[in-house]
This record gives C-alpha cells, sequence and structure tokens, in this order.
C-alpha cells in the first residue's frame, strides 16, 4: 500500500529554534513501514467506542532520538497508527493514516517544535523564520506545492503558527495521484506543562477521496485530524 503522505512527513526537517532546516539525505520510502519494535512499550490504549488514546512521554521520546515531548490524544480506532522507533533517527513521533480501499484519505504526522530549553515565548521571534525555511524545504520535495497562507491566525478556536498548502501528484513513486491541502501547524507547551518542548501536526487530505475534510475550517473539526487537534494536550505538572 502506498504512503503517499510519508512524502511530508518524513522530510527530516529540523525545527530547532534558530537552526536552519535540514532536508533527509534521501527522499522517503513509498512502501508502508514496518510496526515499531517492542522494545520500546505500548502507548496505546481504548479511549472510548471508536477511539484509541496515544500518550507519548519523554522517555519514549528520548529512545526514539527526538527532543523530549509528553503529549497524548485520541484519534479514529479505524486509523493506521505509525510510531517512531527506538534507536533510530526519526523525523516523527506518530504518523496516522486514514485509507479508503487502497488509497490514501487523510494523514496527520506529529512531529517536534524543538524549544532547545528556551521559553516557548521566543518562539514568537523566530517562527516566521522556521516555517519559511520548512515551506522551501516541502516545496524542493513536492515541485509545484503553492503556499496558500502563512503565519500566525486563529485556527479551531485558537490563534497558532500555522501555513496551508496545495499540491498535486501526477507520479504514482511519490504516492497515490490526486490534489492535495496539507495544513502545519505548531503547538506549544504551556507554562504548567511537564513537556520541554512543543509539538507540530502536518494534517493533510486528498480531495475527493470520499474525506468529510473539504474546506480549510474542516480540519479542526472533521476527519480523523480534526479529532485529533481537538484532543492534543501536553502532559501536565509532574508528567515523564
Amino acid at each position: 500500500m502506498v504512503r503517499t503522505m510519508t512524502l511530508l512527513a518524513v522530510l527530516g526537517l529540523s525545527l530547532s529554534l534558530g537552526c536552519p532546516a535540514k532536508e533527509s539525505s534521501s527522499p522517503a520510502p513509498a512502501t508502508k513501514a514496518a510496526p515499531e519494535s517492542k522494545s520500546v512499550e505500548s502507548t496505546e490504549e481504548p479511549a472510548g467506542p471508536g477511539l484509541k488514546r496515544l500518550s507519548v512521554n519523554l522517555r519514549q521520546s528520548r529512545a526514539w532520538r527526538l527532543p523530549p515531548a509528553a503529549f497524548r490524544f485520541t484519534y479514529p480506532a479505524k486509523a493506521d497508527l505509525s510510531l517512531a522507533k527506538a534507536g533510530r533517527r526519526n523525523p516523527y513521533y506518530a504518523l496516522v493514516e486514514l485509507y479508503r480501499g487502497k488509497k490514501i484519505s487523510e494523514s496527520v504526522s506529529i512531529s517536534h517544535v524543538d524549544l532547545r530549553g528556551g521559553p516557548a515565548a521566543k518562539w514568537d521571534l523566530l517562527a516566521g523564520v522556521v516555517m519559511k525555511r520548512l515551506q522551501t524545504a516541502m516545496q524542493r520535495q513536492v515541485p509545484g506545492m503553492k503556499i496558500v497562507s502563512s503565519g500566525k491566525a486563529s485556527f479551531g478556536g485558537k490563534d497558532v503558527y500555522q501555513f496551508r498548502s496545495e499540491f498535486e501528484i501526477t507520479d504514482t513513486r511519490m504516492g497515490d495521484p490526486g490534489k492535495y491541502r496539507a495544513l502545519w501547524v505548531a503547538l506549544l507547551p504551556g507554562a504548567s506543562s511537564s513537556s520541554p518542548n512543543g509539538a507540530s501536526l502536518t494534517m493533510t487530505v486528498r480531495q475527493g477521496s470520499g474525506s468529510e475534510v473539504s474546506s480549510w475550517d474542516d480540519f479542526a473539526t472533521k476527519g480523523i485530524m480534526g479529532q485529533i487537534w481537538r484532543s492534543f494536550e501536553f502532559a501536565g505538572a509532574g508528567g515523564r
């Protein structure tokens, strides 16, 4: 089964404050990844009818060689979850995908916003530069990608740094052909959170795939992205 959304999720970009975005040295594989090694304890659990919950703690994120972060969210049980792998360099903590038939419909990748131990407020000073570098790297990976909007704006009732893009895939080696919309948002932990770093969500939908997500506003309320967005939260004080 082809993994179209991995195209955006595995760019291997550094979102560290003040650091240039770095592209991975090779393109993402087009085949579905193997399940995560059981050397890292399972972080999944039922979360109600038709839902599962993923919890990531500081120990697990360090084992994945990613900036330590602690958070959790719920997602539809019918979706596929891929986790980072212990002892390897990973571009994301988790990737959630929804297929309809054998073709991708929706995807959300959860990656990092590395605050390097600094205050979240510092992000305001550098977010524009970091997002521009990320956009440039994505456009090199996906020729013809159009940036629709970029900056700090309201999304799902919150003011967040975000950018919206549109692109088309015609080469089956890159994934399922079609027109796509992608929305990237940065999430930062509050003062009471034990998470030292933030997270980013890259939410992508293939248009005409049967997804409920048909407008930009739908990203916050419908599909797997709406469920993850509404339920995402960083660990509170004392979380590990």
